[in-house]
């Protein structure tokens, strides 16, 4: 039962170490819940910050593990914030490296999720950089993946965009409808505002009738849900039907509007667009001029810059198919090297489980001692107690009544009174000690007991020794091993002077020493119980004499 019992704490113990660490885990899980809040709905620029920093974080961690699902996970999300913040080539660049790390690992239904994610953004950028064949072909390798009608309806909603940015607007329109159509079954309102925004403005490009009045009706649901990404594009798109049609008043109007939403979430990308609807509703030949050049400079440096990270794609993805077959070749080797860390793994379970035995072996060893120790204390109060409750007391009943008696043999009375007395002794000397309370004063009693006309007994540093420190059980030890040595010195070493020196640092150290006529050291029984008594309480004592030079011991606790 004990054996259980002490199993059960060793394995309450590691349950405790294992729930830390799981408590950690779970942190960690909750930080990341928070910021990926932070991300998904942000409140301003600041929420989008302290989101970024994190994942940042988050990415360098998971580079060090190795875990490379996390770390496309945080690719994606910090891609996905330099986008919001306008930075389109460092978003590209950052997405890039997510694609990278997706096609060197096998595919599962979770990294052809992110393969999806990541080339979706990457046509968004593309269609934002001027790249518009690039985005095309990105989008075309999500359609030859994704299997939802959601990813595929996006997808679709993106080549028409580029469609009309193409200007080809019938084949946009085809697109869009399809989309709006789309996205009425899946009755999503910012979905559903997107499509049919987009859809006016592409029929606006060849005039059609309705156009403005799909516009509008996307600008009033996105005024509804308030999501201020959306509200943008509404506004901007509708200053662009209005610069078309000359209509200066209503696309300065809506240019503002898309103005102040820029200041407000401190966008540089909206804030560019923004000013530069601005300079299109003025409807200046020169500034319009000038802002085509400008655009057109930009654009081509985009172009080049973009097509740079694209290239460097391109060729790690040939890098990637030639490695392949080396890999395949290589996968036997991996195999061996698997069994042989599983080997490594068993190896060091056996190992911990083999620790944890031998740790709990020695628990138990401990506990065992302690309680054995125990019941010798008992079984010697219980013998002490029989003796004097049974033998002493039936000496002292025949004593009496040899007293009362007539004839009386004195010398056997002499006798039966030497063996009372050494009864009596022996039931004293191994009485139960309550040691919990005034030690000092009880070993201080025990020692000065001994004390006579004879012998002088002397005790140093006693009233210094801190006996709280000290347990019980090693109280008790001690006790028994001072009264034996005191007790033999009495009988046997006709000293005059007993010195008793305490001295405590991190152990207890007490030194013996008599005036005596000292002996031959040999173990015998009463030298013998002494080292047991203290062996079990894991001390030490030493005994040192020599005939006519006294008697000496050292114990240390």
């Amino acid at each position: 039962m004990k054996l259980i019992k002490n199993s059960f704490l060793f394995f309450y113990a590691f349950v405790l170490c294992f729930s830390a660490r799981n408590l950690h885990a779970q942190q960690i899980k909750d930080s990341i819940s928070h910021y990926y809040s932070l991300y998904i709905n942000p409140k301003g620029s600041n929420d989008l910050k302290k989101a970024y920093t994190f994942f940042n974080q988050r990415k360098e961690v998971n580079n060090q593990k190795k875990d490379t699902t996390k770390l496309v996970f945080n690719l994606r999300i910090l891609a996905s914030i330099e986008y919001k913040f306008g930075n389109l080539h460092k978003s590209d660049a950052t997405a890039i490296s997510a694609l990278e790390l997706i096609d060197n690992i096998k595919n599962t239904n979770t990294t052809v999720e992110a393969k999806i994610g990541v080339l979706n953004h990457l046509g968004i950028v593309s269609y934002e950089l001027g790249n518009y064949d690039r985005a095309l072909d990105l989008y075309d390798r999500v359609l030859k993946i994704a299997k939802n009608p959601r990813q595929i309806n996006s997808v679709l909603n993106n080549k028409a965009n580029i469609y009309r940015k193409k200007k080809n607007y019938r084949l946009s329109i085809e697109q869009f409808e399809k989309v709006y159509e789309n996205n009425l079954k899946f009755d999503d309102k910012l979905k559903i505002a997107r499509s049919l925004d987009n859809l006016g403005l592409a029929e606006s490009k060849l005039n059609y009738t309705n156009a403005l009045d799909k516009m509008l009706a996307a600008l009033k649901i996105r005024e509804e849900e308030q999501n201020i990404d959306e509200l943008f594009v509404s506004y901007k798109h509708l200053s662009e039907y209005f610069t078309d049609r000359k209509a200066t008043k209503k696309a300065k109007h809506y240019a503002n509007k898309a103005y102040k939403i820029a200041k407000k979430t401190k966008n540089a990308s909206y804030k560019l667009e923004a000013l530069s609807l601005l300079l299109n509703a003025d409807n200046q030949l020169q500034v319009i001029e000038f802002k085509k050049l400008s655009d057109s400079i930009n654009l081509a440096k985009q172009k080049n810059e973009n097509m740079f990270a694209s290239m460097q794609y391109d060729y790690m993805e040939e890098k990637r198919k030639a490695n392949e077959a080396k890999l395949q070749l290589a996968e036997s080797k991996l195999d061996e090297e698997k069994q042989k860390r599983f080997k490594i793994i068993y190896l060091s379970g056996g190992s911990f489980i083999l620790l944890s035995s031998i740790f709990l072996y020695f628990i138990l060893k401990s506990r065992h001692k302690k309680e054995k120790l125990i019941e010798v204390y008992k079984t010697e109060t219980r013998i002490s107690k029989k003796v004097h409750d049974e033998v002493a007391n039936d000496v002292y009943h025949v004593m009496t009544k040899l007293q009362s008696s007539k004839t009386i043999n004195e010398d056997v009375l002499d006798d039966l009174e030497d063996i009372y007395t050494k009864t009596r002794d022996i039931s004293k000397e191994n009485s139960a000690i309550d040691v919990t309370e005034n030690f000092n004063e009880i070993l201080n009693d025990l020692l000065l007991s001994y004390r006579s006309t004879d012998i002088n007994v002397i005790t140093k540093n006693i009233s210094k020794v801190d006996w709280q420190k000290i347990s019980n059980e090693k109280k008790t030890a001690l006790y028994r091993v001072l009264q034996e040595l005191m007790t033999n010195m009495k009988k046997h070493s006709s000293a005059s002077i007993v010195v008793l020196a305490f001295n405590q640092s991190e152990k207890l150290t007490i030194n013996y020493s008599d005036n005596g006529v000292g002996c031959i050291i040999k173990k015998n029984n009463g030298l013998q119980n002494v080292e047991n008594r203290i062996k079990t309480i894991n001390g030490t004592i030493k005994f040192k004499s020599q005939v006519n030079g006294g008697f000496k011991a050292k114990i240390l606790i």
